[in-house]
């Protein structure tokens, strides 16, 4: 009896957790909340997420996803006081001793008048001080939880905090879900068929290597697919797959299928030989869904295996007698 939870399930449990995250995230939008801290494992569509619920709200935001520093905060906090800021992969601004300042100071401060906090975040040096009055908010994202030491456990007081773990099981649904509308690069596409078998090969090897599962390996990999399909790589997908997920040159478990593909596309070529050249093509394309260079790389294949029969030595009725004897 299987006892895996349906898709359907599976999506609405993984969907119960992303509803957390945006009532937290419509929370430092609106104002209730002066920021979120938001981490877990990546390609888990943290980042989307966040972005996707501020447009759904329709809040301006200010993304910041390079490197950053706590001068570097405290300028775009100043230059745009009243803005939603987005910090993607902050790791670099929490290694900086200088941004704990900052970052307490733009998560709290004082009731005033009108019973909202007054957050004044403040940069001294020795020459000049800047000042500046923060009404805006903070959501940072990062792929590991806050350090465990007095300055960033008095910034995490201040905050909605918050770890996004989904199951192996939920990211494989959500994979499947995304699969089933298909991928589109450009003029290429994929049809949901074949994007639910990348789906698949992903999590059936994410599962014997004891890998989390990553929506980013899907994309990548629909591109790989794409790739090998219009003959732009002689490497199967399947095979540029494990590659990606053991981050190495692997040897090709599927050279099987790839040699069969070969070979079957070597044979339609000989069916075509009489053909005029853009006859060819539009039988080509139209048998193997390969473009007009992976035809052109085949010819050249097949030219020199004729070439290599041609050389071959004659073998004479005697010979195969005295060999048979």
């Amino acid at each position: 009896m299987n006892t895996t939870p349906s898709d359907d399930v599976l999506l609405a449990s993984l969907d119960d957790k992303l509803q957390v995250i945006r009532d937290r995230i419509g929370g430092v939008a609106i104002g209730y909340n002066n920021g979120l801290y938001l981490f877990g494992e990546g390609g888990t569509s943290k980042s989307y997420t966040v972005e996707n619920c501020l447009k759904q709200l329709n809040k301006p935001y200010k993304l910041t996803n390079t490197h950053l520093t706590g001068k570097g905060l405290f300028t775009v906090i100043r230059d745009y006081p009243d803005a939603i800021h987005v910090l993607e992969d902050a790791e670099t601004l929490l290694r900086d001793k200088k941004a704990f300042g900052v970052l307490r100071s733009a998560l709290w401060g004082q009731k005033g008048e009108n019973g909202q906090q007054e957050r004044v975040v403040t940069w001294q040096t020795a020459k000049e001080r800047e000042e500046v009055v923060f009404t805006g908010g903070l959501i940072i994202t990062a792929n590991c939880p806050l350090d465990d030491i007095p300055e960033l456990r008095a910034v995490k007081t201040r905050i909605s905090y918050l770890e996004y773990s989904p199951t192996n099981e939920e990211v494989a649904a959500l994979m499947r879900d995304i699969a089933r509308k298909g991928h589109t690069h450009g003029s290429d596409s994929l049809s949901p068929e074949a994007c639910l078998e990348v789906a698949n090969e992903i999590a059936e090897r994410s599962s014997r290597l004891k890998k989390n599962l990553d929506l980013r390996l899907l994309v990548n990999t629909f591109q790989d697919r794409l790739q090998f399909e219009n003959g732009d790589a002689e490497t199967h997908w399947i095979d540029l797959l494990e590659s990606r997920m053991k981050e190495r040159t692997v040897e090709l478990v599927k050279t099987g299928i790839r040699a069969i593909s070969k070979a079957q596309e070597i044979a339609i070529l000989r069916q075509l030989s009489g053909l005029s050249p853009q006859e060819r093509l539009g039988i080509w394309m139209k048998e193997t869904g390969k473009s007009q260079p992976a035809l052109y790389r085949r010819l050249k294949e097949l030219a020199n295996l004729d070439s290599q029969i041609s050389h071959l030595p004659a073998i004479s009725a005697g010979s195969e007698k005295s060999q048979s004897a």
